[in-house]
């Protein structure tokens, strides 16, 4: 009796990992997943997103199915961390150094406003990352904005912001962004001003050690944000790396509207 149990058990086993029918073609992946802002920053991809610390009490309707909408991240662009000096001795969580703003750091660039007033010299390569980023703070302690392409000098224009309105930079119109609350998104898809639960977001652990509620608010646009993507703002470059360690590589999630639990963040 014991030797039928354990054919029987083989043959489960076997039938468990047998491959499919003849010719079967594999499942395939994501085909219109878009890794332009991670690919530029040197950083793997994962298929899937492990889900953390998920809210099981569904929040809201999401818009797509499981995982399916394309996450990505944007920061403040930081010229402190663009100073010869500093790229060298800092460690490679600190500084975007790869992708499309790995420039020479001799290389400096004069930016200028819209009206055409010298605005400062900075190193390309943080021109770069500003112009890609959207916000950044100079060394003197302004934060800028992009304004768009211009004719006078790097070719691409920026705006002061007042710091009391702006502290970390500034969104669509004249949204403020917020640390970790922020989202990019496309406006065809998603109404700037609207709250969003992201159940991948729920309990994940931020830099400060404080916790995600998993609410979100869709503050900002962007030229490359079309359709199901989304960019989180988390405030610098150092603090992405920590929450893409955090989440495993995490490049999907699953968004949620209609959330009363983040009713606190639609616009009055």
């Amino acid at each position: 009796m014991a030797r039928l149990f354990a054919l029987l058990g083989l043959a489960l086993v076997v039938a468990w990992y047998a491959p499919g029918p003849a010719g079967a073609a594999p499942r395939a992946p994501h085909s219109f997943e878009d890794t332009s802002k991670l690919a530029k920053e040197d950083v793997p991809l994962q298929t899937k997103a492990v889900v953390r610390g998920k809210n099981k009490l569904c929040c809201g309707y999401p818009l797509v199915g499981d995982q399916e909408w394309a996450l990505r991240f944007y920061w403040l662009a930081l010229e402190a961390d663009y100073d010869e000096t500093v790229t060298i001795t800092l460690p490679r969580a600190s500084t975007p150094r790869a992708g499309a703003c790995a420039l020479p750091a001799n290389r400096w660039v004069e930016l200028y406003t819209l009206e055409g007033l010298f605005f400062g010299r900075v190193p390309e390569r943080y021109a770069c990352s500003l112009k890609l980023e959207g916000s950044g703070l100079l060394r003197d302690g302004r934060v800028v904005n992009y304004t768009g392409p211009c004719k006078y000098g790097y070719g691409t224009c920026f705006q002061q912001l007042d710091l009391t309105d702006f502290p970390f930079g500034r969104g669509a119109g004249v949204r403020p962004l917020v640390p970790f609350k922020s989202v990019a998104v496309d406006p065809r898809v998603v109404r700037l001003g609207e709250p969003l639960y992201i159940p991948e977001f729920d309990g994940m652990v931020l830099p400060d050690g404080s916790i995600h509620d998993g609410c979100v608010r869709a503050d900002d646009t962007g030229g490359g944000i079309k359709g199901k993507k989304l960019d989180f703002f988390v405030v610098t470059y150092g603090n992405f790396r920590v929450l893409l360690d955090g989440l495993l590589g995490v490049t999907w999630i699953t968004p949620h509207v209609e959330a009363p639990r983040c009713e606190y963040l639609r616009d009055l």
